[in-house]
């Protein structure tokens, strides 16, 4: 932290097992700063939101529009008189975020006052940021003309820049809880903090188990903290802090040290239940002998308020009063007094009066046990009850959260609306990128939708999900993956039992680009005739422009280059269908591939102008078509011995691959950057990428056009 004040960015992770402290430390710390002029922005990744893009990022975004916009003390004070914020002194956590209550006018002009105190363009930077929110973009801000991929970078730049700016106007702790549960796009703009926070005054701290692995080299200023269990020396101390004057006997506190494990969580919970007994004198047998069981103790104890947690603790680890109240319609007097005492017994912190308030609980490990103690059909009722309440009441949660919606429908047993919620996360995550988490979503769909009878309705449902989870694999892991084979083929046993000629079409095309790419060059041929024929038999723009793009490149790898470019040259008639331009890889297959085709027939010009007109039609595509476009122009200029733009653009496809999880881009883009590099006098390093990139296709089960790689190596 001194560090961080005298400009040296910092970065601090701290990992350790559930109940071990992690909190604790980054609470002691927020603690012993109080008192020195700073931000502190805070948030946590959930078990809940693992697909949810930006998660935690947009509770820290909350914290930071609040604390621009209530920056002097005066303004501070009289703002937590009129709204009544509380601090809770034993969270040590203040409510120092954007209200979800304000209107979604107010709510916007603090963030336009907080963006422009920034020195960022509220005009640029609203229609980025807004939805990450939930706030609807206003009419007065022109949509962004970007590309979803430019967006995307746009986006991670100006919350990069928004953070730094704060730093520089007083020194900032941005502390992010569970990164083990981090989504893969929160991660993303974590690492750009890591690497660009580094001459600021700012220090990033995160916690997380012991599972988790920083997507990040180590650097001099990073410090990674590893908590180890307490010793028993330790925990007798710890023992005597908690019990405070209340004297436990020796027998009691040796049972404590041996059944703790030197846990603190374990140790404070414990020494708790022995003290709520009432017996300072307890033996062996009368101790609980694990966290759970005297957790469950303490939940006994706490009477009528049990219930009311235990609905907490179906909702998550977080919960508002107003959706608990509407899941439990207790009177508001019975249900405050019940939040009351389960505070006061130090299993929830709470965060403003109710009913604006919101409840936390303590610790991960205290929900799983109120969880747990729930029969079964019980907990199911719930969870159908808490996905009724926010499908029917709650209408902007259920918008900004279908994810959480889709878990709680599944926890119920309603298949049907927890397909229709997991496909509508997946969709959610993909308009935003987020490639793996729209994954994972699609996925949850597809595995719920096979607990369904089978029928030709439900068939037909799977092939659309399949045939997402497809586009999902091949943009992020590649089309030779096992996995994307697989995929590949259940999709076409889909396709065929269908009967669907549209469906046929796709299936074949797929099939044809696999076999491709995993260097079956007879087959590839053979797919592409079938796939043509049936495109001519149905006749529309988006299966012929496809069929003819397939044609043009199995025709290319197999030598013949008058074929390759006369489907070129048909298939431009259908090129420009809307079909077929939004589907992944149509800028290489409209212009990139055929600028190939042109260099090898000897058009230079040729090949050059088509190659400008795919890197142009990819701008306003997803990062796979920019990414992969790019590539395509590198191995252009490596043939036109203009080494120095093929390495600059290697070098941009690498980063953008690697940034996105593109496993097929990446590993060509490091051939390609390898060749350029050794051409350009640093051969060693070439040779290194070279064969990392060779390395990489074969893991993925990418054999196309590997022996002109290694003829590359070999040069």
């Amino acid at each position: 932290w001194e560090r961080a004040l005298e400009g040296e960015g910092q970065v601090a992770l701290i990992i350790g097992e559930a109940g071990i402290g992690k909190s604790r430390l980054a609470q002691r710390l927020h603690e012993q700063i109080a008192g020195t002029l700073h931000t502190w922005l805070e948030a946590a990744a959930g078990a809940f939101f693992q697909n949810t893009p930006f998660y935690p990022i947009s509770e820290v975004l909350r914290h930071l529009v609040w604390k621009q916009n209530f920056d002097r003390l005066d303004d501070y004070l009289r703002e937590l008189q009129t709204r009544e914020l509380q601090t809770n002194e034993k969270d040590g956590r203040s409510k120092n975020a954007l209200r979800g209550s304000q209107p979604a006018d107010e709510q916007l002009a603090q963030l336009q006052s907080g963006l422009a105190l920034a020195g960022l363009t509220p005009a640029e930077a609203i229609p980025l940021i807004a939805p990450l929110l939930n706030l609807p973009i206003p009419a007065r801000y022109l949509p962004s003309a970007l590309s979803p991929e430019h967006q995307r970078r746009r986006l991670l730049a100006t919350l990069v820049e928004w953070v730094l700016s704060a730093a520089r106007v007083e020194p900032t702790v941005i502390a992010i809880e569970d990164l083990h549960w981090a989504d893969p796009s929160t991660l993303e703009l974590i690492q750009l903090l890591v690497e660009q926070g580094a001459t600021s005054r700012l220090l990033l701290l995160y916690t997380a188990r012991p599972e988790f692995h920083a997507p990040w080299p180590p650097r001099a200023h990073h410090t990674h903290i590893r908590l180890n269990r307490l010793s028993s020396r330790n925990v007798r101390m710890m023992v005597g802090e908690v019990a405070a004057q209340k004297a436990l006997s020796e027998e009691t506190i040796a049972t404590v040290v041996e059944r703790t494990g030197g846990v603190p969580l374990f140790v404070e919970e414990l020494t708790r239940a022995v003290l709520e007994s009432g017996n300072a004198r307890l033996t062996g047998r009368e101790i609980p002998v694990t966290l759970h069981d005297s957790l469950m103790a303490r939940l006994d104890r706490l009477g009528p308020a049990k219930e009311v947690i235990q609905v907490g603790a179906v909702i998550g680890g977080e919960f508002s009063y107003e959706l608990l109240h509407a899941v439990h319609p207790l009177v508001e007097e019975d249900l405050q007094r019940a939040l009351r005492t389960v505070a006061d017994a130090e299993l929830i912190y709470v965060r403003g009066i109710a009913p604006d308030a919101t409840y936390q609980f303590k610790h991960a490990l205290i929900r799983d046990a109120a969880y747990e103690a729930l029969l079964k059909s019980r907990r199911k009722d719930l969870h159908r009850l808490v996905a009724r309440t926010m499908d029917e009441k709650f209408p902007a949660l259920k918008e900004a959260q279908p994810e959480v919606l889709a878990r709680h429908w599944t926890q119920a047993g309603e298949t049907e609306q927890a397909i229709v919620e997991w496909s509508r996360a997946g969709k959610t995550a993909e308009a935003r990128n987020a490639f793996s988490e729209a994954l994972e979503n699609y996925q949850q769909a597809v595995a719920l939708l096979n607990l369904l009878p089978e029928s030709a309705e439900r068939d037909l449902r799977e092939l659309e999900l399949r045939q997402s989870v497809h586009g999902m694999l091949w943009l992020a892991r590649g089309p030779s993956e096992p996995e994307t084979i697989d995929a590949t083929e259940r999709a076409a046993s889909l396709a065929e039992k269908s009967g669907n000629l549209a469906q046929l079409i796709k299936s074949m095309i797929t099939r044809g680009n696999t076999a491709l790419d995993s260097g079956d060059l007879p087959a590839a041929g053979t797919r592409a005739n079938q796939a043509l024929e049936l495109a001519l038999r149905e006749g529309s723009p988006a299966s012929l422009g496809a069929a003819h793009a397939l044609q043009m490149t199995a025709r290319y790898y197999l030598g013949d280059l008058a074929s390759a470019e006369k489907h070129f040259t048909v298939g431009l008639t259908f090129f420009d269908d809307l079909g077929f331009r939004q589907a992944p890889g149509a800028p290489v297959g409209r212009f990139g591939f055929p600028s190939l085709i042109a260099w090898m027939l000897g058009r230079a010009d040729v090949a050059r102008e088509r190659m400008a007109r795919a890197m142009a039609a990819a701008i306003g595509n997803n990062p796979f078509d920019v990414a992969h476009s790019g590539y395509w122009a590198v191995r252009l200029h490596v043939y036109l011995r203009e080494y120095e733009k093929a390495e600059a653009l290697a070098a941009r496809a690498l980063e953008l691959s690697e940034k996105h999880h593109l496993k097929l881009v990446a590993a060509l883009s490091r051939v390609g950057l390898g060749e350029a590099r050794a051409q350009l006098g640093r051969a060693t390093e070439g040779i290194g990428l070279i064969s990392q990139g060779i390395d990489g296709l074969l893991e993925i089960g990418s054999r196309l056009g590997v022996s002109r790689l290694l003829a590359g190596l070999a040069e």
